[in-house]
């Protein structure tokens, strides 16, 4: 089979193959020639799009959030009430199954190396930003709804990013802990309290596993 041409190949094409180069064998082992390798093309069609592995990483990063944001949003479309996406998105964050979106060993990866290089670091900061407002906007239409009271939305969802980060990394690192459902029920319920919803017990919803309009079991992969 002949090699592709530069005009059958596109951006999310590369920056899919590479996030499964990089799954196999992480950030360093990740090289330009084993992305073209792996796609069939020459490896001067990539570096058309990316000028170095650096700016590779680097759109590496958006394209991370974007699947990740399609994940929660694939999860959080079957339900249509304030409430029941406000249990849901508790759920997801704070929960033990592989079947739930979460962070996987790409994205961890990905985060490391913002502690070397600075301008990754400013490309994860300002997706962490984004993830931000992405929780202001849900916090908004739980507050309209009657279902928490938080005088600083930002603040709260950064709150409740930090808790479900701490917990993404607990999981990965100790998934057969005994403890760690217990675990992820008290990082929920501190989530509960940075919304001024304490007192809102999770154990005690109704909604489960299934959307309450669909029936559908709600389950997303947070993959490529």
């Amino acid at each position: 089979m002949g090699r592709k041409s530069i005009s059958h190949i596109r951006k999310p094409e590369i920056l899919h193959h590479t996030y499964k180069v990089v799954e196999d064998e992480g950030f360093m082992g990740m090289t330009i020639g084993k992305i073209a390798t792996r796609m069939g093309v020459n490896s001067g069609l990539l570096i058309h799009y990316f000028k170095s592995k650096e700016g590779l990483i680097m759109e590496m990063v958006d394209y991370l959030y974007k699947i990740s944001m399609r994940a929660y949003h694939s999860e959080l479309e079957k339900f249509t009430t304030p409430q029941a996406r406000f249990q849901a998105l508790m759920r997801i964050l704070f929960s033990t199954s592989d079947e739930r979106p979460r962070r996987d060993a790409v994205f961890w990866s990905c985060y490391a190396m913002g502690f070397r290089n600075p301008d990754i670091r400013d490309r994860i900061q300002a997706m962490q930003k984004k993830f931000i407002a992405f929780g202001v906007k849900e916090i908004t239409a739980w507050e309209h709804a009657g279902l928490v009271r938080v005088r600083d939305k930002e603040k709260a969802a950064a709150t409740i990013l930090a808790l479900s980060e701490g917990f993404g990394i607990l999981r990965n690192s100790l998934k057969h802990l005994d403890s760690l459902e217990d675990i992820a029920r008290s990082m929920r319920q501190s989530a509960l309290e940075a919304l001024g919803a304490g007192a809102m017990s999770m154990e005690q919803e109704e909604i489960r596993s299934t959307g309450p309009e669909t029936g559908e079991q709600t389950t997303a992969t947070w993959k490529s």
